[in-house]
């Protein structure tokens, strides 16, 4: 991830949106997801499995920028699920379904990440990010290595450094970005997890870009 996140914050603004329908198409469900979705809502369950597993990777790597641990983050995908099963009714097609499942999804991943920083406080040591050292930290996911010694060197120093950076960001910059980097989700969408107007999260990762301009340099040379 320290890699993926160094690319983004390199890219020129307007190539760093992960795709997305513009216009009214942003809030049209596709034919096959509505009729999951109605399928669903009249108590489906195969039909919600169907979707489950077309917005699952989206959904883990959102819960994964939240909480780091992929065990942590597929519990917190699998308690998304299930809430989103069970409000299911109230889904109004407001948003795209999509959109609304990974708006549940970054709650819950919120909810257990408060949970481990408050049990990580009273029986750890705090040795890294949320409070401790965890297993499956997503910043230490790097690219294939380079071809040749030099290389790989220059890019693992320059990593190290991105990494560094990353963890001294506020936690709203640092979600913010590494929901970007993980190019599973477009601007919008994260907005609507974070509950906040587009305009702020392309203000969040204009001012990543600006910080990060010298340190990733090295990983692309």
């Amino acid at each position: 991830m320290t890699v993926a996140v160094a690319n983004f914050l390199t890219l020129p603004s307007d190539e760093t949106q992960a795709p997305a329908p513009t216009g009214e198409a942003v809030c049209r469900e596709s034919p096959d997801v509505a009729l999951l979705v109605r399928q669903a809502q009249a108590g489906d369950a195969a039909a919600f499995g169907r979707l489950v597993a077309m917005h699952e990777r989206a959904v883990l790597r959102a819960a994964m920028a939240a909480l780091g641990s992929r065990a942590d983050a597929e519990d917190a995908a699998q308690d998304a699920f299930v809430m989103a099963w069970r409000r299911l009714a109230t889904f109004r097609g407001d948003a795209q379904f999509r959109t609304w499942l990974l708006t549940i999804a970054w709650r819950k991943a919120l909810d257990r990440r408060r949970r481990l920083v408050l049990w990580r406080q009273r029986s750890t040591p705090v040795t890294g990010r949320f409070g401790t050292v965890v297993e499956h930290d997503p910043l230490t996911h790097l690219a294939e290595p380079a071809a040749d010694p030099e290389s790989r060197a220059i890019a693992s120093d320059a990593a190290r450094r991105v990494r560094a950076e990353i963890e001294k960001l506020t936690p709203k910059l640092r979600d913010t970005l590494l929901l970007a980097a993980s190019g599973d989700h477009s601007y919008e969408e994260i907005a609507a997890m974070l509950r906040v107007p587009l305009g702020t999260v392309k203000s969040r990762l204009n001012r990543a870009r600006s910080r990060f301009a010298e340190i990733v340099a090295p990983l692309l040379d």
